[in-house]
């Protein structure tokens, strides 16, 4: 799923695990509805310690009918320094 700013009615999404792709690329896994129906906001915060990756999770504008499911899904968001040994976290948890 790629991030959007559209989102109808969005909540907080507490995301599952991350890994490393690339120094400055981290991919996040989490639980959300399908990408038919449902997107993904993600807002990251980096400090000199830590780096801050939120999710949030709404409809997407115009989706109807959408099935009440759960599916494993993943993103990459893009950090504007190295990660090297900052922790990554998520405020709400």
């Amino acid at each position: 799923m790629t991030s959007r700013d559209d989102l109808v009615s969005p909540s907080v999404l507490v995301w599952d695990s991350w890994r490393e792709v690339t120094p400055t690329t981290i991919e996040v896994t989490f639980l959300a509805g399908p990408a038919s129906c449902t997107g993904i906001h993600a807002t990251v915060t980096e400090a000199m310690k830590d780096v801050t990756l939120d999710l949030t999770e709404g409809a997407l504008p115009g989706s109807t009918d959408c099935q009440a499911i759960a599916l494993t899904t993943t993103t990459k968001v893009s950090l504007t320094q190295p990660l090297d040994d900052r922790q990554v976290r998520q405020s709400a948890s």
